[in-house]
């Protein structure tokens, strides 16, 4: 058990009821050296305004590493630099490396996509 608290602790609020983000979330493989904790931003509401104050869920996931937080395009920036590189999820990870034009377009497309399935399944994209 000591190998476990040597590992850097990470934080992701994402959307349960959203099946990208629940898939997204599930598939995430971090390096080695990181232990993720996954939450449900619908029942965590209140604890995220705590932690991170200025940020909204409804913008996009919140990752929370070292007192930091990351929402959105920037969260999936900082994944890049914690997701292992050898399963296919890493590898697709290039595309947000940088803070570029396309990333945070790819963002936009992808949260417009979630509030269409979740409209399509008949549940809130507000959380």
């Amino acid at each position: 058990m000591l190998v476990d608290s040597l590992k850097q602790k990470l934080t992701l609020y994402y959307d349960k009821q959203c099946p990208f983000c629940s898939k997204y979330a599930n598939f995430l493989k971090l390096k080695e050296n990181f232990e993720i904790t996954l939450k449900d931003a619908r029942e965590n509401q209140s604890e995220i305004s705590l932690v991170c104050k200025n940020l909204n869920i409804n913008d996009g996931f919140i990752v929370i590493y070292e007192n930091c937080c990351f929402q959105g395009e920037k969260a999936l920036v900082f994944l890049n630099s914690a997701v292992d590189k050898t399963t296919i999820l890493g590898k697709l990870h290039f595309i947000f490396r940088y803070e570029n034009i396309f990333s945070k377009i790819l963002y936009k497309l992808l949260f417009i996509l979630r509030k269409i399935i979740l409209f399509i399944l008949r549940k809130d994209s507000k959380i």
